[in-house]
């Protein structure tokens, strides 16, 4: 009896075990990294008129600055500076484009920001084109469009941030105020900080305007032309636009 019930279970166990579909073997596990996708440049470095520049890349895993170079590509969250006489030219693939000097200090930010900290700076949109684009100080910000528009931040910060618009209309927002200042070619504010009254917008009269164009390093200080050179050459204060009458004297 014993002997059938073994020869039972033996036989069931075979019949079982061969009666079971094949398994299939796991699939081999792979680890796949996906690849990550290069940041493209958004500008370069166009001119260097006079040393030093630099730039500090984000790109590299250093915060040490480098030395800049003509045709030097430069991408989100670098930051440019010039020392002693040094002045160089930015441009951006979309037609931004920007001139820095005296012991400057910019940054650039995503949305067309630039970020001014230190220094004088010009900055255009070629001609023809609408890029909206934005000059922050830490007091104030300036929006331009298809404008040419000039800020300077002095060492003594006391003496006041100034915004000039060298062609076209330049918007101008003080920090946490809703108020928007514009200003027309050949007119300037000075922002001072803490001070209990609002900048009033001076324009400057012929003499002063072409004096100003005459002497402006950021403007005249370079061997190629500003793009917008041909504009500002033909405009006069108060006049917003070529298209514009120029307003009685």
């Amino acid at each position: 009896m014993k002997s059938s019930l073994l020869m039972a279970a033996v036989t069931f166990l075979v019949f079982g075990c061969e009666s079971q579909p094949n398994a299939t073997p796991p699939s081999p596990v792979t680890s796949s990294t996906p690849t990550p996708v290069k940041e493209q440049a958004i500008a370069k470095v166009s001119l260097i008129e006079e040393k030093p520049v630099f730039v500090q890349s984000k790109q590299k895993d250093t915060s040490k600055e480098t030395d800049a170079k003509v045709g030097m590509e430069l991408y989100l969250a670098d930051t440019i500076r010039t020392q002693g006489k040094g002045k160089t030219q930015v441009e951006f693939n979309n037609g931004v484009g920007f001139r820095i000097a005296g012991d400057a200090e910019l940054q650039i930010q995503p949305n067309n920001r630039l970020n001014l900290t230190s220094g004088k700076m010009i900055t255009w949109v070629k001609p023809g084109l609408k890029v909206p684009t934005e000059i922050s100080t830490s007091y104030a910000t300036a929006a331009i469009r298809g404008t040419t528009a000039f800020v300077e931040i002095p060492k003594d910060i006391n003496q006041g941030i100034r915004f000039f618009s060298w062609e076209g209309t330049v918007v101008v927002k003080l920090v946490n105020q809703s108020k928007e200042i514009t200003l027309l070619t050949g007119e300037e504010i000075i922002i001072k900080p803490n001070s209990p009254t609002p900048p009033v917008v001076r324009r400057l009269n012929l003499n002063e305007w072409k004096d100003t164009s005459a002497k402006s390093s950021l403007l005249r200080g370079f061997k190629s032309p500003l793009p917008t050179q041909a504009i500002i050459d033909k405009l006069t204060p108060g006049q917003a636009s070529l298209e514009k009458t120029p307003p009685a004297n």
